[in-house]
């Protein structure tokens, strides 16, 4: 009797009822279609941050782990001057990307790329045991100059970081 009834209202359905629930039908499908864009699109963005951040994290430990043996006397010269240049095309790269994708100053980490370069490949102790092929071994004056650094510049990495995730 149930089922009777239901046909019976089915044949009941006056043109509006259908055009009614076919609309309903068609926009709840369109709801579907769109969550599903916005949610792929939002995770696209979030995967796309990721990568940029996990990007500059490497950076920052390359810095860190070349300051360390630099710092330590694990570092011989000559191979000194080429990680650098590895760095710069690295650290320009990456920043070329961000900045036209989040607009950040291309240029954020140029002291880590010029500064630094320059403040260990002009430092006396640098130029004066880059013959030897052996780890150089660096004053404490130096080695102060190096934390200097560290303790001005290493906040430009969170820096980064933060205006990329806060981006849209």
């Amino acid at each position: 009797m149930g089922t009777a009834c239901g046909i019976n209202e089915l044949k009941s359905f006056q043109p509006s009822d259908w055009i009614d629930l076919i609309g309903i039908l068609v926009n709840s499908l369109l709801a579907i279609w769109i969550v599903r864009t916005i949610q792929s699109k939002l995770t696209n963005k979030r995967v796309l941050k990721d990568h940029f951040i996990n990007e500059i994290k490497e950076i920052r430990n390359d810095y860190k782990t070349c300051l360390n043996n630099l710092y330590t006397s694990q570092s011989v010269a000559k191979r000194v001057i080429p990680w650098f240049k590895l760095m710069y095309i690295k650290v320009d790269d990456l920043m070329k990307l961000i900045n036209q994708k989040y607009a950040i100053d291309k240029k954020m980490l140029s002291p880590y790329q010029n500064e630094l370069r320059e403040l260990i490949t002009e430092n006396e102790d640098f130029i004066k045991q880059y013959e030897t092929g052996k780890p150089i071994t660096f004053s404490e004056d130096s080695k102060s100059q190096f934390i200097k650094f560290q303790q001005s510049y290493n906040h430009l990495f969170n820096d980064i970081i933060i205006r990329v995730n806060d981006s849209e």
